[in-house]
């Protein structure tokens, strides 16, 4: 039987800038410990009569719920479950209460936001942030099956503080979408907010080959190109605990440095690793005669990443797929492959890890080896 798991682990101070621990490849395997496990997925519907209901409806089917995203906020966790016939709630957060396949999911706010009738509501949160000033940012690319478009790509924010809803953006189809190749698909988010107002949000179009920078000062978008968002076909081939399928995905993982304010990201078919320095998009200076530049390598890596996230100190952790396994560098030393130290290893947790957040400079993620056999959601 499938199981979801939980995890939290010490990893030393690799890549900290200080003394690098060499860890075998047993210290690498098991450096995680298990701290909430689930044989599946399933939410607090209120009653088993409502359960039951939903089961027989279709509305809920525990095999087609995958965790796709965690955040957490004072003594709340956050998961997003990508939306699939059969996934009742696609934002929720970890309850107190434990049914048979372990802890059950609640809905955030509430149930009304999962109904979605009228495309006021969310369809599938792909992605989500919370920022300094205790807003939930999310990424609601309004597919359901991953292709089938119910209602355009919006912003939803959240106050945490109240569970008020502040905010929803739709998405201007010109922006989601490439206007060559006709294509979009917005997967990844990230936010950086120097105060309420004065906001970005970055969005990666990982089909369109674009990122997508959203002004919260006056609900502005800029798309934004370059060759260094394109997927790499000589990498589009990846293998997961031998299980091979291919994805020519482009822009995919990104994470903010708090630290140099350079935004880095990854085409997911690709070896590269790249970042472009955002104090031009903080002064609303967009374009390539407005200092934008895209540094970087397309051989940093040794195989395709997906998730990232960089600590208070510079330290840019990195899902590594082929792998399986937990990497990082140090951003004050210079992004070449002989830099990368892995920290986290494990061919059955470590799969795909699909996101992560820093918390109390630990990195928090999500382990997702969909399309493989089975997902885990893991706490560094």
């Amino acid at each position: 039987m499938t199981k979801w798991l939980f995890m939290v682990a010490c990893l030393g101070i690799a890549c900290q800038g200080a003394i690098i621990r060499q860890n075998s490849a047993k210290n690498l395997e098991n450096s995680l410990n298990v701290i909430h496990e689930w044989k599946y997925i399933d939410y607090d519907f209120g009653s088993e009569e409502r359960r039951q209901a939903a089961i027989q409806s279709g509305e809920y089917d525990h095999t087609k719920n995958y965790p796709f995203d965690v955040d957490q906020w004072h003594d709340k966790t956050f998961v997003t479950i990508l939306k699939y016939d059969g996934v009742p709630s696609t934002l929720n957060m970890i309850s107190n209460k434990i049914g048979k396949g372990g802890r059950l999911l609640q809905p955030y706010p509430d149930w009304s936001w999962a109904e979605n009738k009228d495309c006021s509501g969310i369809v599938s949160a792909f992605k989500i942030a919370i920022d300094k000033f205790d807003r939930l940012w999310v990424l609601d690319s309004g597919l359901i099956n991953r292709t089938e478009p119910i209602c355009a790509p919006k912003l939803h924010v959240f106050d945490l503080k109240n569970t008020k809803h502040l905010k929803q953006i739709e998405i201007p189809h010109d922006i989601a979408v490439n206007a060559t190749t006709g294509k979009g698909g917005l997967v990844s988010l990230v936010v950086q907010a120097m105060d309420p107002m004065n906001t970005l949000v970055y969005i990666a179009d990982h089909k369109g080959d674009a990122l997508i920078v959203y002004q919260n000062s006056d609900d502005s978008f800029h798309r934004m190109t370059s060759n260094t968002f394109d997927y790499d076909p000589r990498y589009a081939k990846m293998t997961i605990n031998g299980e091979s399928f291919t994805l020519k995905n482009g822009i995919c993982g990104m994470a903010l440095s708090p630290v140099t304010n350079n935004l880095y990201y990854s085409p997911l078919a690709s070896h590269g690793l790249y970042y472009v320095n955002t104090e031009p998009f903080m002064k609303s200076q967009f374009g390539d005669n407005n200092n934008v530049q895209y540094e970087g390598s397309q051989d940093t890596l040794n195989t395709q990443s997906l998730a990232k996230a960089v600590s208070k100190d510079g330290v840019l952790f990195v899902g590594l797929v082929g792998n399986s396994a937990l990497g990082c560098l140090n951003e004050h030393q210079p992004l070449q492959r002989e830099n990368l130290e892995l920290v986290a290893q494990n061919e059955k947790t470590l799969q795909m890890i699909a996101g992560m957040k820093i918390k109390e400079e630990l990195p928090h993620f999500v382990g997702s080896n969909k399309p493989v056999k089975e997902m885990n959601i893991c706490w560094l």
